[in-house]
């Protein structure tokens, strides 16, 4: 026969702690209530517990490229609006030297628009997106482009030496009437063409990398998502406007003057081909990044569901099952007043 001791304080220690429990419950319930997610997601899915970690994480890496995507779109629209100014300027300027080539009096004019050609160039392969430089390849911290009209610029700098060595004056001698034809064209594909090419290009116009971004757009796939300054088309438009701004034109022979429009109506044909070829290229990347956005975001909701299968609650249900835990707590509440109120002394 076993015996049983009953005492004040074990009847109020069981008390205390049927209050505790329900207290817990009715947190536990409430937060449930509140968040619609299990309150203990571990204890609750047991040996599921590792399909939900895993289902996240695929989400989260998902939803992560999802957010560069947007990023890089911001990129390459920022980056064809700026191709396609350079583009309508080196087309209006195309046009305007094929009307005026035969008419040497209109250098002045000439100059002024390949002067301002010349800046918006550089102002646009300069442009700039949340602080990075977006045609400056993988040094997107750095300038990629010098400013010639900068008298102290390295590009313009070499240009006036390289000028000086080939005909032995500047260009804003009156000298230069003298320079004939052929000798213009032998400095224009010799010296002149140079210094558009590489290793001149780099030492003295553009600190840009070749090495473009890289960016993925999904779990298998990656694009190149910018273009570098260092691109031929650029080099072609930069030597088309400094040969028509800073030869002297305005004093050259009227053969001479042909011979440097002809040679610069070359240039700007292939640096039109050249960015309007660029411009394809990143159009069918925009497109790429906004075919695998959208299969992102069907997977992204798909395994979001998946989630929420596994922890969330029922709330109708966890409703339900909270009024009950409140009603329960209250009448363990008034249950234990009325055993506070019992002694040990009265079954004496």
């Amino acid at each position: 026969m076993k015996t049983t001791y009953i005492s004040t304080i074990s009847l109020a220690d069981a008390s205390r702690r049927q209050i505790q429990t329900q207290s817990s419950l009715v947190q536990r319930l409430s937060i449930e209530l509140s968040s619609g997610r299990k309150y203990d997601v571990g204890l609750d899915l047991g040996t599921r517990t590792g399909e939900s970690v895993s289902l996240r994480a695929e989400f989260h890496f998902l939803d992560g490229i999802v957010d560069t995507n947007a990023l890089t779109r911001s990129r390459l629209d920022v980056s064809q609006a700026a191709m396609g100014d350079m583009l309508a300027d080196a087309q209006d300027f195309l046009s305007k030297l094929v009307a005026l080539r035969e008419n040497d009096s209109s250098s002045d004019i000439v100059k002024a628009d390949a002067v301002g050609n010349l800046e918006l160039l550089t102002s646009r392969l300069n442009t700039q997106l949340n602080g990075n430089f977006v045609f400056a390849g993988i040094n997107s911290d750095q300038e990629p482009f010098a400013d010639y009209s900068d008298p102290a610029s390295a590009n313009k700098l070499a240009a006036d030496a390289a000028f000086l060595t080939e005909f032995g004056i500047a260009q804003s001698s009156p000298g230069v009437s003298g320079i004939t034809p052929a000798a213009m064209s032998t400095y224009l594909n010799g010296a002149f063409d140079a210094m558009f090419q590489d290793p001149a290009w780099g030492a003295t116009w553009s600190t840009a990398s070749s090495n473009v971004l890289v960016s993925r757009i999904s779990a298998s796939e990656t694009v190149s998502s910018s273009v570098s300054a260092n691109q031929q088309a650029f080099r072609d438009l930069a030597a088309a406007y400094t040969m028509m701004s800073d030869l002297g034109n305005e004093n050259l022979d009227p053969g001479t003057w042909k011979t440097v429009v002809d040679k610069a109506i070359e240039k700007l044909g292939s640096g039109i081909a050249g960015v309007t070829s660029q411009m394809g290229k990143l159009g069918n990347v925009q497109e790429q990044v906004k075919l695998a956005s959208d299969r992102l975001k069907v997977q992204t909701d798909i395994l979001n569901r998946r989630i929420n299968d596994l922890e969330n609650v029922n709330l109708e249900e966890t409703s339900v099952r909270l009024n009950t835990a409140l009603t329960q707590l209250e009448t363990t509440y008034a249950v234990t007043a009325r055993m506070q109120g019992l002694s040990i002394l009265n079954y004496l």
